[in-house]
């Protein structure tokens, strides 16, 4: 008898809930975060809708990250003509830019590198670890995760890079 009385509150929550939580209009995260590149400009992720945007975490301590950079540069070799940023994020807050600078070139990092001294897209994707790569799609949506990149995964990003790009 309580539950007959109660089932049409219980479905007005349920519909609130669920549609606040479907709600298309909200940016998604990366779109909402703007991080320095080395020169002082900013980079406002927003401006990359309509690309694939991979992303390199990375530290000057980390020796994984080390391994890990080659792969990226190979991945951004295969991406070169098609509607795609690859980005590194230099997530320290201790060093200065020539420092940062000197370790990305000890790496061999070519393709360019944010700052996030603050962890102001670190902590909201809930990043655990270096090396990290995040990839999103065109529009914003969070495609694949993975901590520690070595040449053994090269195949497999390679072969997904077909559905990322198609991937609205």
């Amino acid at each position: 008898m309580v539950f007959r009385k109660a089932w049409p509150v219980l479905l007005l929550l349920f519909s609130i809930l669920f549609l606040n939580d479907c709600r298309s209009d909200e940016q998604p995260l990366l779109y909402q975060v703007t991080l320095q590149d080395w020169d002082g400009n900013s980079h406002k992720f927003s401006e990359d809708k309509g690309k694939l945007v991979v992303l390199d975490f990375w530290a000057s301590w980390c020796e994984p990250c080390k391994k890990a950079v080659p792969v990226v540069e190979k991945l951004r070799g295969k991406l070169k003509d098609s509607p795609a940023i690859v980005l590194g994020v230099n997530t320290e807050d201790d060093l200065s830019l020539e420092e940062i600078r000197k370790a990305a070139s000890e790496f061999g990092m070519l393709y360019p590198s944010l700052l996030d001294p603050k962890w102001e897209l670190v902590t909201p994707l809930k990043i655990e670890g270096q090396p990290a790569l995040f990839v999103f799609s065109k529009s914003g949506k969070k495609l694949h995760s993975q901590y520690g990149i070595s040449e053994k995964d090269l195949p497999i990003l390679t072969g997904r890079l077909k559905n990322w790009l198609e991937s609205p």
